[in-house]
């Protein structure tokens, strides 16, 4: 009996080492795919048309200098002012151009997002007509394309996404203006900066009072439903930051 418990315990405690000796086992480690968070911004359709919207504004920005004849005299005018050393405000201005379109734009997405909605740039045919005019006879227009939103019928949030845009030009114009005018304080010369300050006040006063027109498709019309107040004030804020980029900079020299 007593060898009979002897060898029972001896079969126990082998089947345990044996447990032991299996948890010890190094097993081969699983490379864990990390998951994203959150869903990225841009998608490859948007990224390819906010990549043919820049090419645009690009060439709008340079058929300004085209004096209403069109990109074709324009290409002359960039020319001679490269050879000049005045190349700097061709740079300029296109910057100032792709900036303002680019900010305009992605203050819509981004807002949108912001209330989970989905929000995407897409270029349209229309853009397409009104890039065409702009860059021919030297318009400043922004008829690229638009950001198409869904995912709501939340008055609040539509109103917010759509003032977005202009509310972002609004910003623009008001810095540059204040940088000007403490420039002229601090007896710093506005020229020749003041002359891109200058245009970027205009340009994005204009973009931002542009797309105020109370009636769709623009912002405006949106906007207006939304919260009539809040329409008025920032219209009359973009009236008054045209005007001081039309008749402000020649009080101060430029």
């Amino acid at each position: 009996m007593h060898r009979v418990r002897e060898d029972a315990r001896k079969r126990t405690s082998d089947s345990i080492d044996g447990f032991k000796q299996a948890e010890n086992i190094v097993q081969p480690t699983r490379k864990l795919k990390k998951r994203r968070s959150r869903r990225g911004r841009f998608s490859s359709t948007e990224i390819r048309d906010l990549a043919i919207a820049s090419i645009l504004v690009i060439l709008v920005g340079i058929s300004i200098f085209g004096n209403n004849l069109g990109i074709f005299n324009a290409i002359n005018t960039v020319i001679a002012f490269f050879g000049i050393g005045l190349g700097w405000l061709v740079i300029g201005t296109i910057v100032i151009f792709l900036a303002s379109f680019m900010a305009h734009e992605m203050a819509h997405k981004f807002v949108a997002q912001h209330y989970g909605m989905w929000s995407e740039f897409r270029m349209t045919s229309m853009g397409y007509y009104l890039s065409a005019m702009a860059i021919l006879f030297s318009l400043p227009i922004f008829g690229t394309g638009v950001v198409y939103s869904s995912g709501t019928s939340n008055v609040d949030y539509n109103g917010k996404t759509n003032i977005a845009g202009p509310l972002t030009n609004f910003v623009i114009a008001a810095a540059l203006a204040v940088t000007s005018i403490l420039m002229f304080i601090i007896s710093v010369p506005l020229f020749p900066l003041g002359i891109l300050l200058r245009y970027g006040i205009q340009l994005n006063a204009f973009l931002g009072l542009f797309n105020m027109i109370p009636i769709q498709p623009f912002d405006g019309a949106t906007v207006r439903h939304w919260n009539s107040r809040v329409w008025v004030v920032l219209t009359v804020g973009l009236l008054f930051m045209l005007f001081l980029g039309y008749f402000m900079f020649p009080l101060l020299g430029v």
